[in-house]
C-alpha cells in the first residue's frame, strides 16, 4: 500500500507537468512553433559567429582601429538593405526575405573567415549586414502573423526570452569549443580551431533554411492594398520614445564592464559572474513579462518597468559599493529587457497587417542608428563628466520615454478600425 501511494506521488505530479506543457504549447500555432525553430538556429548560430569573430581577427593582426571600421560596415549594410528589404516585402511578403537572410548571412559569414584582406573584410561586411538586415525587418511581422491577440504578448516573450538563453548558451559554446578542438587535434592552431567553430556556427544558422521553407505564411500576408501608406501616422506617436528608449539601452551597457573593474575595482571573475546574472535576470525579466502588461496593460507595464530602469541607474551612480553595484546592475538588466516584448508587441497591434514590415524596418533602422551614435556619445561623456553625471542622464532619459509612452492612446482598435465599427 505504502509503495503504491509513493509510486503515484511522482506519477501524479508528472502528469499534473505534461498536462500543464501541453496546454501551453497547444495556445500556439503550428507556425509560431516552426518560426520559433528557425529563430533558434539563428541565434544559436550567429550568436556563436559574432562572439568570436572579433577575437579570430584580432589574432590575425587586425588592429581595435580595423575592427571597428569593419564593424561600422556590417552596421552601414545593416541599415542600407533595410530600405530595398521594405520593397521586396511589399510585394512578396516575408518569407523570400527570410530564405535569402537565412542562405546569404551563412554564406557571407563563413567567406569572411577566408578573404582576410581589409578591404575584402569591408565589403563582406556590408554585405553580412545586407543579408541580416531581413531579419529584424521581418522579425516582429512573422511573430504578429503565426500569433493571435490573446497569445502575442507572449510569443514576444517567449521568442526574446529564447534569444537571451542562446545567446548565454553561444558565449559558453565560444569559449569553451575552440580550446577543446585545439587539446584534440593538437596539430592545429588556435586560430584555425576558431575557425572551425566559426564555420560550425555558419552552419548552424543555416539549419534555420528548413523551418522557414516549411514556413506557410497566407498570401494575405505578402500582399498589400494600393491604399497603403509608405508610413503609418502610429509611427510619428510610437518613434520619439522608442529612439528615447534606445539612447537608454545604446549607452551604459556597453561600458558596464568597464565601470565595474576600473571605477570600483571589481576583479575579472566577478564582473564575468555579473554579466551571467544579469543575463538570468534578463531571461526571467522577459518570461514574467506577459504577466505584468496583463496586469498593468501593455502601455503603463512598459512605463513601470522603464521607470524601475530609471531607478536602478540612479542607485548604480549614487553607490560606491561593489557588491550593491554588482546587484544594482543585475536588476537593471532585467527590467531593462523586460520592456522589450511589450514595445515590439505594442508597435504590431497598433500597424495594420499590411504595412508592419515597413514599420518594422523602420523601427530596426531607427534604433541601430540611434544606438550607434549613442555610444559614441556616451564615450566622450564618460570622459569629461564622469560615470555618475552619465547615469542619471540616462535615467532622466528612460523617465522621459516612459512619460512619452504614457501619452500613447490605451486603445487597442487603429483610428480607421474605430470608424468603421461605428455603425452609419
Amino acid at each position: 500500500m505504502w509503495q503504491r501511494m509513493t509510486l503515484t506521488g511522482p506519477a501524479m505530479l508528472l502528469g499534473a507537468v505534461s498536462a500543464k506543457l501541453r496546454s501551453f504549447v497547444n495556445q500556439f500555432s503550428k507556425g509560431f512553433w516552426t518560426f520559433f525553430a528557425a529563430a533558434l538556429f539563428f541565434d544559436l548560430g550567429f550568436g556563436v559567429f559574432f562572439f568570436l569573430f572579433n577575437l579570430y581577427l584580432t589574432d590575425l593582426h587586425f588592429d581595435e582601429r580595423s575592427v571597428g571600421q569593419i564593424s561600422a560596415w556590417l552596421t552601414l549594410g545593416n541599415v542600407v538593405g533595410s530600405f530595398p528589404a521594405i520593397l521586396v516585402a511589399r510585394r512578396h511578403g516575408m518569407r523570400p526575405l527570410l530564405l535569402f537572410s537565412f542562405i546569404a548571412g551563412p554564406l557571407f559569414c563563413a567567406l569572411r573567415l577566408f578573404f582576410l584582406a581589409e578591404s575584402a573584410q569591408r565589403g563582406l561586411a556590408f554585405c553580412t549586414g545586407v543579408a541580416l538586415c531581413c531579419w529584424p525587418v521581418c522579425f516582429s511581422p512573422t511573430v504578429a502573423k503565426v500569433s493571435d491577440e490573446r497569445t502575442r504578448t507572449t510569443a514576444f516573450s517567449l521568442v526574446f526570452a529564447t534569444g537571451i538563453g542562446m545567446g548565454t548558451l553561444s558565449g559558453l559554446a565560444g569559449g569553451y569549443m575552440p580550446q577543446l578542438l585545439h587539446a584534440v587535434g593538437s596539430h592545429s592552431t588556435v586560430v584555425m580551431s576558431i575557425r572551425y567553430v566559426l564555420l560550425g556556427a555558419c552552419g548552424v544558422a543555416m539549419l534555420g533554411l528548413w523551418p522557414i521553407w516549411k514556413l506557410q505564411i497566407d498570401r494575405s500576408f505578402s500582399s498589400i492594398s494600393q491604399r497603403a501608406r509608405i508610413v503609418h501616422p502610429f509611427l510619428f506617436r510610437f518613434l520619439p520614445p522608442f529612439i528615447l528608449w534606445c539612447v537608454v539601452t545604446g549607452s551604459f551597457p556597453g561600458f558596464a564592464a568597464i565601470y565595474l573593474q576600473q571605477s570600483l575595482g571589481v576583479p575579472l571573475g566577478k564582473i564575468g559572474a555579473a554579466f551571467s546574472g544579469s543575463q538570468l535576470a534578463q531571461f526571467l525579466a522577459v518570461l514574467c513579462a506577459p504577466l505584468l502588461f496583463r496586469r498593468a496593460g501593455m502601455i503603463r507595464g512598459v512605463m513601470s518597468a522603464q521607470l524601475m530602469t530609471a531607478l536602478f541607474l540612479v542607485s548604480i551612480a549614487c553607490t560606491r559599493n561593489a557588491g550593491l553595484s554588482i546587484g544594482y546592475f543585475i536588476a537593471y538588466s532585467g527590467m531593462q529587457f523586460m520592456c522589450g516584448p511589450g514595445i515590439y508587441c505594442l508597435l504590431m497591434e497598433r500597424i495594420p497587417e499590411q504595412e508592419r514590415s515597413t514599420a518594422s524596418a523602420i523601427q530596426n533602422v531607427s534604433g541601430a542608428l540611434c544606438q550607434a551614435g549613442t555610444a559614441v556619445v556616451t564615450g566622450s561623456c564618460i570622459v569629461r563628466f564622469g560615470y555618475p553625471v552619465v547615469l542619471i542622464a540616462n535615467a532622466a532619459v528612460a523617465v522621459a520615454a516612459a512619460l512619452l509612452f504614457l501619452t500613447i492612446p490605451s486603445a487597442t482598435l487603429l483610428p480607421e478600425e474605430v470608424q468603421k465599427a461605428i455603425p452609419a
